[in-house]
Parts: structure tokens; C-alpha cells; sequence
């Protein structure tokens, strides 16, 4: 009796069923609960930013990493007092880094060698950049809070030149 009942669903036609183009985040991002992970993820990449960026700055005398190192604690710290004048930020603000941001920050502080911390910074700016970018793209289309998403479209555009900027730096050396 069973063989008889998978024979025959096997013989049923295929019904295609459109499936939306929409990653698991842009789903999320409509509910109640991913206003607060945005703000919770926005708060924390620009902590990570600025605190990165200042231990680049402490640490390296590259001419052409330390202006865009700066760039971020100035940029970054603008967008993080942006979201925080937001009202419908400000009981979403997480107290903290997350383990993986505050890891990345642990092992930048370690680098020894400067070449090494430099391009350590350079790596993490691009991995952090392509998630934040991803992130605000993803809100900026489909957040359910007016005031939280017209942040994103407002910040996502300049973390895409940060991205492009963050790669040049790390283009092959000549020489």
C-alpha cells in the first residue's frame, strides 16, 4: 500500500510555486522585531567602526589608511548620534558590543607587526562594510518604522563609498 501511494505522487506533476526573492533579513526587517534588530545592529557597527578605527589611529602611521580611519569615527559617530535622536531608536539601543564585534576588536589590539594592523583594519572594514550595506539595503526596502528606514536610505548610499574606499586600500601594492 505504501509503495503504491510514493508511486503515484511520483507520477503527479510538478506545480511551480513562485517563490519571492527576498532573503530571510528582508522578511525579518518587517516585523516589530526587526526594527529593533536594526537599531540593535546599527548601534553596534558603528561602535565597532569608531572603535576600530581609533585603535588603527593609535597604533599606525600609514598615510593612506589613517584618513579613512578617522573618516569613520567622524561618519560613524554622526550616524550613531543620528539614530539616537530618533525616538524610535532610543528604547532599542543595545548596551554593548556583540562577542563577534568585540573579538575582532581583541585581535586588531594584538596586531604586533603595523603592516599586519593594517591590513587587519582594511580586512574588517570591508567584512564589516559588506554586512552593514547588506543590512541597510535590506531596511531601507522593507522596515516597517518610517523614521528607522529613511535612516537606512539616508546612510546606505555612504556606506557604499566607505566599501568602495575600503577595498582601494586594499588593492595589490606596487612595487
Amino acid at each position: 500500500m505504501q509503495r503504491r501511494t510514493l508511486l503515484l505522487a511520483a507520477a503527479l506533476p510538478v506545480i511551480a510555486i513562485p517563490v519571492q526573492a527576498q532573503t530571510l533579513q528582508e522578511r525579518f526587517f518587517r516585523t516589530g522585531a526587526g526594527a529593533t534588530a536594526f537599531v540593535e545592529f546599527a548601534t553596534i557597527s558603528d561602535t565597532f567602526e569608531i572603535e576600530s578605527s581609533r585603535v588603527l589611529l593609535a597604533r599606525s602611521t600609514h598615510a593612506g589608511i589613517r584618513p579613512f580611519a578617522q573618516k569613520m569615527v567622524d561618519q560613524h559617530g554622526q550616524m550613531a548620534a543620528d539614530l539616537r535622536r530618533l525616538p524610535e531608536a532610543t528604547t532599542r539601543l543595545p548596551a554593548q558590543f556583540d562577542e563577534r564585534q568585540a573579538e575582532r576588536i581583541a585581535v586588531l589590539r594584538q596586531q604586533q607587526d603595523e603592516d599586519m594592523l593594517n591590513r587587519y583594519y582594511v580586512e574588517q572594514q570591508i567584512q564589516a562594510h559588506e554586512e552593514m550595506l547588506e543590512t541597510y539595503r535590506a531596511y531601507a526596502n522593507n522596515g516597517e518604522v518610517p523614521a528607522l528606514r529613511a535612516h537606512a536610505q539616508r546612510y546606505a548610499p555612504t556606506i557604499e563609498q566607505d566599501l568602495k574606499a575600503a577595498r582601494a586600500l586594499q588593492a595589490p601594492r606596487q612595487g
